[in-house]
């Protein structure tokens, strides 16, 4: 058998047995580091002109403290024409700013988490695993601002390199983190895919498999389910073929060395 034959069957054999792993989800086990994250992006469409404004907010509340005001029997009572007057055109304007409504909403999680909501443009969901122990574990998320790890809401830090991070800490072998982080336009602008890291201590850098990212090479394949069955007998029967072409020439060869046997044997 011609040494290119057995080339090209082996390399047919391996290129299609890959592929058959790849659709079939096992080939992310092949060479797995220790540290992985399995990470789903989706984008995180908001409705045109969601949110909350603060100075609509302050606006709103001072009106309501004036009328308040006018109507209180009691504050009427107590407080002369002129110190009413100064109430409404000092005190209540100063207090029902925009600035010190912006603070106090942002000192209300549940406001505040209102007032972020309009900037999400995308989420990251998943896990992050390990198989060894690994000591300040970290996954940077260009444009962070909102995570959640294990139903819990964590702090976003600023790498020196300028990157948004959440810090998950000191990890144990076979521990594993369910993350959720919300980004903003900055993570819709960059290759999240390039940018997206995880690692830990002594610049140890796990490895990061993302799902769900529209316009990658081969995109169709988690939404048409028919063409997922079309490349796995594509696949199988190139592995077919490929282990015919290997096995068919040693059997015919040692089919040869028989018959030869048999002759030289009848000859003597």
């Amino acid at each position: 058998m011609r040494l290119w034959n057995v080339l090209l069957s082996c390399c047919l054999v391996v290129a299609a047995g890959l592929g058959l792993l790849v659709l079939s989800g096992s080939a992310k086990r092949i060479a797995a580091p220790p540290l992985e994250a399995h990470l789903v992006l989706q984008e995180f469409p908001i409705p045109e002109g969601f949110g909350i404004e603060p100075a609509r907010v302050a606006g709103y509340m001072a009106d309501k403290l004036v009328r308040r005001m006018d109507g209180d029997i009691a504050m009427r009572m107590t407080l002369d024409q002129e110190s009413m007057k100064k109430v409404k055109e000092i005190v209540l304007p100063r207090l029902m700013n925009v600035v010190v409504v912006q603070e106090m909403m942002r000192d209300i999680p549940e406001l505040s988490a209102i007032l972020e909501l309009g900037a999400f443009r995308g989420t990251v969901t998943g896990q992050v695993s390990t198989t060894e122990a690994a000591r300040d574990v970290a996954l940077t998320v260009p444009g962070a601002l909102l995570a959640e790890v294990d139903g819990e809401k964590v702090a976003i830090t600023t790498t020196s390199t300028g990157l948004t991070a959440l810090v998950l800490g000191d990890m144990e072998p076979g521990q594993v983190h369910q993350v959720k982080v919300w980004f903003g336009e900055a993570g819709m602008t960059s290759d999240l895919e390039r940018t997206i890291r995880i690692g830990s201590d002594a610049s140890t850098r796990g490895r990061v498999l993302i799902w769900g990212r529209d316009g990658w090479f081969g995109a169709d394949v988690e939404a048409l389910r028919w063409s997922r069955w079309l490349i796995g007998a594509l696949l199988g029967g190139t592995l077919l073929f490929g282990l015919a072409s290997l096995v068919l020439p040693l059997l015919t060869a040692r089919q040869d060395r028989s018959r030869r046997g048999g002759v030289n044997a009848t000859a003597r």
